[in-house]
Order: structure tokens, then C-alpha cells, then sequence
């Protein structure tokens, strides 16, 4: 018996829960990357030989490419990881890409040089953005089809626990102890999940065949009548055996697929999150308000993951629509953006509105926490058939990551306040994709795929 199978017996019905928020460790390693400019960057502005090892400020130019670079890794990962992919299977390249998490960690913590600095946030880069292409997909083929909704929008906890760390951990301690941190917790995420979770099904289909899946699936589903799932299986990977990199872009319907995996990503990656991700501390030291910034990214990222619940108990109940649930949570933070742009145009010389930027950015995080977050990647996730799910799921995650550097390299080159009247406009893009776009494109490619239906 596999370890995995063991972990399987012992949580029994709940070890897709298990698996689940154990893969899901992938966003929180991937906001804590993304968020770990904020603070960072506040320290490094600073002259404390604690917290600054590099012995001198870090210029304009330099805090823009520590937090940019990672976002130029991210669109480079997840097309290098295509090959090993297809080679190695998703569990195992999932595995190998956590390794990068430490190592680049241990340097961060003994380095003095900024020039390592950047080389690190692109490796960093470099894995969040591979091993977001592949732990959607992953996750898709190995839950169940009455918990996948539910299961996959629990990604937006592990999100914001990620944040939070970073926001709440690094102001409080040596940044040297801060990075030693994160390398401790991400080996034993690193070995827990090597050994407590299995490869996807139709990994082992296509390298050990039909009766090793069976005993997978029946593992997996705690039942043992798999037959209907399993012919399922069967029949796509016989169906995509025959395939090339290149099949993406040979016909109308995967393009089609293409677009619907993208653009809900590309709208997300512009509303304005990673601007607040990244630059938090930043933003608020650009404001008039009597709070400390470190405390007041730790007030947004403590309403941040105190209303994590909302998009799992939405999608649950089936009150709402996927579609519903986008239009409303794009329209309220296109408010958000709206008026944060406005104040830092206007309303920074008035003194009654020093409260406006505090009171938006809570605003803006629970808007974002009602579906926006996750709903994407589930729609990527479950888009491409089996023979372009690998480079398609690449190049959606690509564009996603890539679309954003030119926003963040440009946080200290202009007034802030544009680059809230970009992802304000962004917004009410998406509410128009997704009112007039969204569900045609949806059904002609599924029209596509299968005439009959």
C-alpha cells in the first residue's frame, strides 16, 4: 500500500478535503511570494542593519523591479514546464517545483546582494507561475464532481493566509528570521505532500493503464463502483493520445477554449489585486492616514481572510450563478478602483478624507472575496480537454502573470491614481465579457466539441 493510499484510509470520505487544502498550500505559497514586497520593501527603505542587509536604501528603480520580476518569472514558468509535464505527470512536477521555495529562500536569508535579490523573485516568479498552471488542472482530475466547486474555491483561504503571513510576520521580527521562516514551512509542505498525495488519474491511465486507475479511483471515491468514471477517463485519453503541442492553434473551437481559460484570468490579474498584493505598505505610506502602514495592511488582509468564506458558502448554495457572481464582484470593486483614483487625484489635501483609502481597500477585499478569486481558475481548470490541457492551462497562466508587469514596474513612475483608473476600466470590461461574451463563447465551443448537444 502507497503512503498516500494510507492517508486515504485514515481521513477516509473527508481526504478529498485533505488533498485539497493541502494542494491549495500552492496559492499560499504564491501570495506570500507576491506579497512579499509589501513589507519588504518598507524594510529595505530603511536603515536598520536588522532589516536591511544590503546597507543602504534600495532606489526607485530597484523596489520596482523586486516587485515586478517575480511577475516576469510567472509568465516564463508555466511555458518552460510544459515538456516535463506531459514526461513526469502534474503530482510529480508539482513536487519538483516545491523545492524552489525553499532554496530561494535560503538565499534571500544569508544574501546582501541585490542583484540576488532579483534573481530570486523571478525564480520565485518562475514557480508560482508554473505550478499555478498545473495545480488547477491537478485538482480538477482528482476531486470528485459533487465537491469540485466547493473544494477549488477553498484556494481563496489559502490566499489571503498567505498575505497575512507576510503582512502580519515580517513587520514583527528581523527580516533574516522572517525568510528562515518561510524555508522551514515550505520543506515540510514540500515532504507532506510528495508522500500524502496521488497522482492524477489520468496521469496513471496513460503510464500504468485501466486496472491501476480502477484501484486509484476506488481509493480516491471510497467506493468501488468507479466504472463509469473510469470508462470516461478511458475514453479521453485514448481520444488525446494522438496530439502536438501545436493542436491549440488548429482550430476554431481551442481557440475559443483558449479565450474562455484567459480572459476571465486576465480581467482578475487587472482589477487591482496584485497592486494591493504587492504594494501595499507602499500605497498606504502614500496616504495621509494617522495609522501606521504595516498596521493598516494588517487591518485589509485581517478582512481579507475573515471573509474567505464567502465565495465557497456562495458557490455552495447555488444562489448565485458563476456568471452572477463575476458581474457582481467586478461591479463593486470597479466602484472601489473608482474611488481610490479619485481620492489620490483629489483627495489627498483634505484632511476629512484620510479615512477614504482604508475604508476602499476593505471594501475592495471582501468585493474580491465573493467570487472573482476563484471562479477563473475553476473555469481554466475545467475548459481544456485532456489533449490541450497541458499547454493550454500554460499559456492561460502565462498571459495571466505576464499581462500584469507593465502595472506594478510603474508604481513608482506615475501617480498612483492612474493605475486605479486602469483597473477600474479593467472592472467594467469584465462586466461587459461576462454579460454579453462569456456564456455565448462558452456554449459555441461546447456546440463544437459535441454537435448534438
Amino acid at each position: 500500500m502507497a503512503i498516500w493510499e494510507k492517508f486515504a484510509k485514515y481521513f477516509g470520505p473527508r481526504y478529498s478535503l485533505f488533498v485539497a487544502c493541502l494542494v491549495h498550500e500552492v496559492y499560499f505559497n504564491i501570495c506570500l511570494n507576491a506579497a512579499w514586497p509589501s513589507p519588504v520593501l518598507a524594510k529595505l527603505n530603511r536603515l536598520d542593519p536588522e532589516d536591511n542587509p544590503l546597507g543602504r536604501r534600495v532606489t526607485d528603480e530597484e523596489s520596482d523591479l523586486i516587485g515586478s520580476l517575480f511577475f516576469v518569472g510567472a509568465a516564463i514558468g508555466p511555458l518552460v514546464i510544459i515538456v516535463l509535464v506531459e514526461k513526469f505527470g502534474r503530482k510529480n512536477v508539482l513536487d519538483g517545483l516545491s523545492l524552489m521555495i525553499p532554496i530561494a529562500y535560503v538565499v534571500l536569508t544569508f544574501t546582501n546582494d541585490i542583484d540576488m535579490y532579483f534573481i530570486c523573485r523571478t525564480v520565485l516568479g518562475f514557480y508560482s507561475g508554473a505550478a499555478l498552471s498545473i495545480q488547477p488542472v491537478y485538482l480538477t482530475e482528482i476531486l470528485p464532481k459533487e465537491e469540485k466547486d466547493f473544494l477549488m474555491s477553498l484556494e481563496t483561504v489559502f490566499n489571503f493566509m498567505g498575505i497575512l503571513y507576510a503582512y502580519a510576520i515580517a513587520p514583527a521580527i528581523p527580516l533574516f528570521y522572517f525568510n528562515l521562516s518561510v524555508v522551514i514551512f515550505a520543506i515540510f509542505i514540500f515532504v507532506l505532500q510528495a508522500v500524502a498525495c496521488p497522482s492524477s488519474p489520468f496521469d496513471v491511465m496513460k503510464s500504468r493503464g485501466v486496472e491501476e486507475t480502477r484501484a486509484v479511483l476506488q481509493t480516491l471515491r471510497n467506493k468501488e463502483d468507479v466504472n463509469a468514471e473510469l470508462e470516461e477517463i478511458r475514453n479521453i485519453v485514448i481520444t488525446d493520445s494522438k496530439k502536438s503541442y501545436f493542436d491549440i492553434f488548429k482550430s476554431v473551437d481551442n481557440w475559443k477554449a483558449l479565450m474562455v481559460g484567459t480572459v476571465p484570468l486576465i480581467i482578475q490579474q487587472w482589477c487591482g489585486i496584485p497592486l494591493l498584493i504587492t504594494y501595499s505598505q507602499l500605497i498606504f505610506n502614500k496616504t495621509n492616514i494617522s495609522i501606521s502602514s504595516d498596521m493598516c495592511s494588517i487591518i485589509v488582509v485581517v478582512f481579507q481572510v475573515s471573509t474567505t468564506f464567502l465565495t465557497p458558502v456562495l458557490l455552495k448554495c447555488k444562489t448565485f450563478t458563476r456568471k452572477g457572481l463575476v458581474i457582481l464582484c467586478l461591479t463593486l470593486l470597479g466602484l472601489c478602483n473608482l474611488v481610490l483614483a479619485l481620492y489620490f487625484f483629489y483627495g489627498l489635501t483634505i484632511p476629512a478624507l484620510n479615512w477614504l483609502p482604508m475604508v476602499a481597500l476593505i471594501a475592495f477585499v471582501i468585493s474580491y472575496n465573493c467570487g472573482i478569486d476563484s471562479i477563473p481558475w475553476i473555469i481554466m481548470g475545467e475548459i481544456y480537454p485532456t489533449k490541450i490541457s497541458a499547454v493550454g492551462s500554460a499559456i492561460s497562466t502565462s498571459l495571466f502573470f505576464g499581462s500584469i508587469f507593465p502595472l506594478l514596474y510603474s508604481f513608482r513612475k506615475v501617480n498612483i491614481g492612474y493605475l486605479f483608473l486602469t483597473s477600474f476600466t479593467d472592472c467594467v470590461v469584465g462586466v461587459l465579457f461576462f454579460a454579453f461574451v462569456y456564456v455565448n463563447l462558452k456554449k459555441s465551443y461546447r456546440k463544437g466539441r459535441n454537435p448534438n448537444c
